[in-house]
């Protein structure tokens, strides 16, 4: 009934059929169909003609007043409840969780999306020392969407690939392999610093390779912090493979990165929700908006 009262309306401010067609751009007949639905429903004749126009009916001029005042009505509460939409979101800021060598890496995308979307708070969680309890937990460190290159999730969790990244070796400036530029993960079994590895994936490489490459990881230091990794290969404790953008998102300028030749190890970047989760409006905004914007990057 909406639509036949739109075309109703058109047709009394344009004066015309042929006009009110234009501007609705549809068939003279298919708007003369509308009108015969309403004169059916209320059961009498809305229009009379006039010379080569038309005037309303006495009925005609009854149901306009009301049409206008309904459609009217409908506008208001479209404007009420998408004002209350916006509410909703801006009352539900959103939390991600992300390694803070990860952020800047990523924080270009997170403007843009604020510049688009000013409603969504967007509140950042360090997960550097894990993200399940969080991802799991309902009280104010509860975290909605996490951004992390973690390799195993369980079977609660729902992860959608973002990129690849490629992954290099770091070493401190005074090492003796710190005038390359490039090494072959064969070439690591002569490495003679211990060797710190926090991807899994990473430890499963070397591995395939010669079980000899991965002594230097029977070291009396571990860490699963990246930032604690890079801090010891400062203090020249070993040296590390990690994903090549922790260079630049750090102040780490005691450091030289070392790229690996074929094969190239790469870490993937996943966006992970629970499955269980209720996907409000600001989640699945920032999801559409994220993944979207981030194919430039991904491999």
């Amino acid at each position: 009934m909406f639509r036949q009262l739109e075309c109703f309306i058109k047709i009394c401010e344009e004066g015309s059929f042929a006009k009110a067609s234009e501007s609705l751009m549809i068939s003279q007949p298919a708007l003369s169909q509308q009108i015969r639905y309403i004169e059916a429903e209320f059961n009498t004749p809305v229009f009379k003609r006039a010379g080569r126009g038309i005037k309303l009916t006495a009925a005609g001029q009854i149901l306009y007043e009301k049409a206008i005042s309904v459609m009217r009505l409908i506008g208001e509460s479209k404007k009420e409840t998408a004002e209350l939409s916006n509410t909703q979101i801006n009352q539900l800021p959103l939390s991600i969780g992300i390694s803070p060598l990860d952020c800047p890496n990523f924080m270009p995308f997170f403007l843009k999306f604020h510049e688009q979307h000013p409603a969504i708070t967007l509140h950042f969680e360090n997960i550097e020392n894990g993200f399940r309890d969080l991802l799991h937990n309902h009280n104010h460190n509860h975290i909605d969407i996490v951004i992390s290159d973690c390799p195993e999730l369980n079977k609660e969790l729902y992860a959608v690939h973002v990129c690849k990244e490629e992954q290099a070796l770091f070493v401190y400036m005074d090492h003796p392999w710190a005038d390359r530029t490039s090494i072959s993960v064969r070439e690591l079994k002569n490495l003679e610093s211990d060797l710190f590895v926090r991807d899994s994936n990473i430890v499963k490489l070397l591995k395939a390779y010669d079980f000899k490459v991965i002594q230097p990881l029977q070291s009396k230091f571990h860490s699963t912090s990246a930032a604690i990794i890079l801090s010891m290969v400062i203090q020249q404790m070993g040296v590390a493979i990690l994903p090549i953008s922790y260079l630049n998102s750090s102040s780490y300028s005691k450091l030289k990165v070392i790229q690996f030749l074929d094969p190239i190890p790469a870490r993937e970047v996943k966006l992970i929700v629970r499955k269980d989760q209720f996907i409000d409006a600001a989640i699945q905004t920032f999801m559409n908006y994220f993944l979207k914007a981030t194919k430039s990057l991904a491999v």
